[in-house]
């Protein structure tokens, strides 16, 4: 632990921990994209840290006071992403008694973040795109233009060139969006950055006076984390406060040895009698019982991840879409 301590990249970008070659040419490239404040796009697969990022670049490139905004753009139906974005005017619409300022309006002087920007629909791609390239704006219902000057950091886990080829991106946008890019690597290939990640996420949940023995480590290393650093993180908390000791071995981590899928998890038997309870007692069919259970692990995972759709989504391994559908259902 104490080499490990000597060796976190915080120093160099706060809330980075790392070491390897692929992330010390992220943190490099972090000063010159903050220094410039251009429209920046953030790529890498899901669970790289994207939202981490752009957090650092915020801070480094804008006053300490100055707002960050984050839009979940991935958790906004079709119908309601231009009215969370701009805004709209007092009946602008059934329902809207008041008038509201939407995201956009949010983050002047600062940063907007918009996290899965390739989720929105060609609509509000249209207005973005507008939007990025005038600072200008009109909430829903208004035929006043507005205008904003605010940095606009945006991140997607997709090859948005080849959206672009599928005709589900606006190809205008995309060449906007990547004034600045940087694109962040995938877990496995950062090399020593598992283990330093691993030590990092062991303190921050059980604090000093734990490790992992060397069969743990040597695991770690092979896994292939396809849920990259977010998954890394899961795992070494429900590792810990599971395992109730102070050093975790390999067979506390939940996560094979050939670098395959997670290890399933047996259910306990007060867990089947529950199950088959819905099923005995309250007179469900199977279809019936599954849709009970895939409703309150969906709930579970939004009160883990305070609420946050995106993030819980993420966490179950299902799109976003699939929540907001099993949650108009219940």
């Amino acid at each position: 632990m104490e080499g490990y301590a000597q060796r976190v990249l915080y120093a160099e970008a706060p809330g980075i921990v790392g070491e390897s070659a692929a992330i010390r040419q992220v943190v490099t490239s972090l000063e010159a994209v903050a220094r410039v404040r251009r429209t920046t796009l953030i790529t890498g697969p899901t669970g790289t840290g994207k939202e981490i990022v752009a957090r650092v670049l915020h801070e480094r490139g804008q006053p300490r006071t100055a707002p960050f905004v984050v839009v979940h753009c991935g958790g906004l139906p079709d119908t309601l992403a231009e009215d969370e974005l701009f805004g709209h005017t007092r009946g602008a619409f059934t329902g809207a008694r008041d008038a509201r300022g939407g995201l956009v309006r949010s983050a002047q002087g600062g940063t907007l973040f918009l996290d899965e920007v390739d989720s929105l629909s060609p609509k509000v791609q249209a207005s973005l795109l507008r939007f990025l390239e005038s600072g200008e704006f009109r909430s829903v219902g208004s035929d006043r233009t507005e205008q904003v000057r605010a940095w606009v950091i945006a991140a997607s886990n997709r090859d948005l060139a080849e959206s672009v080829r599928r005709g589900e991106f606006r190809a205008d946008l995309l060449y906007r969006l990547e004034v600045m890019r940087i694109a962040l690597p995938p877990l496995r290939l950062r090399g020593g950055d598992i283990e330093l990640l691993a030590h990092h996420f062991l303190f921050e949940t059980v604090g000093a006076g734990h490790g992992f023995t060397p069969r743990a480590l040597a695991r770690l290393q092979r896994y292939e984390w396809p849920g990259n650093v977010r998954e890394l993180k899961h795992c070494i908390e429900r590792s810990a406060l599971m395992a109730e000791k102070a050093v975790l071995d390999a067979e506390d981590l939940g996560i094979p040895d050939d670098g395959g899928a997670p290890a399933p998890v047996p259910a306990s038997r007060e867990m089947t009698d529950d199950l088959w309870d819905l099923v005995a007692t309250k007179g469900l069919s199977l279809a019936e019982a599954v849709e009970h259970c895939e409703r309150a692990i969906i709930d579970a995972a939004l009160r883990a991840e305070e609420g946050n759709r995106t993030r819980a989504a993420e966490r179950l391994n299902i799109h976003v879409r699939t929540i907001f559908k099993k949650l108009q259902r219940a």
